[in-house]
């Protein structure tokens, strides 16, 4: 059986240039940074489930528009293959965020500094997918 998740790229731009959200799990879950993610719970649309999981790892509520990247992967968890759908979330000033137990710190990062901080490859590849479609957006 496949589960699905969901991941969350939390951005606000900062002079002219997107600025990623990255949590870093705590030693017990992998120590490792990446954006939010978490189980979709059914019936839970992937919209829903993005903005449930931003809200418990990050306390953030407030936001001014989800994209989505129309990107997902296939990925092994402990043996328990998931299906993850992407979602980025935008916001205005930078919220004041509450990272839950499941991470120790948090830090917004440029494109850049995000793409060397993430530790999972297909997290970078989704990274590159969104900067490049958040930044076209912008210059068109």
């Amino acid at each position: 059986m496949t589960r699905r998740c969901i991941m969350v790229f939390l951005y606000q731009w900062q002079n002219g240039e997107p600025c990623y959200l990255l949590l870093k799990r705590n030693q017990e879950l992998g120590g490792y940074w990446q954006p939010v993610t978490g189980f979709i719970e059914e019936p839970e649309t992937n919209r829903e489930a993005a903005l449930r999981e931003l809200g418990e790892e990050t306390g953030v509520e407030l936001y001014e528009r989800v994209t989505d990247p129309k990107h997902f992967f296939y990925i092994d968890m402990n043996g328990t293959k998931c299906s993850v759908s992407v979602l980025a979330v935008e916001v205005a000033n930078p919220p004041d965020i509450q990272i839950s137990f499941e991470h120790t710190e948090h830090c917004w990062l440029s494109y850049e500094e995000a793409r060397k901080t993430l530790f999972w490859e297909n997290n970078r590849e989704t990274l590159d997918k969104l900067h490049n479609q958040l930044t076209k957006k912008e210059t068109d």
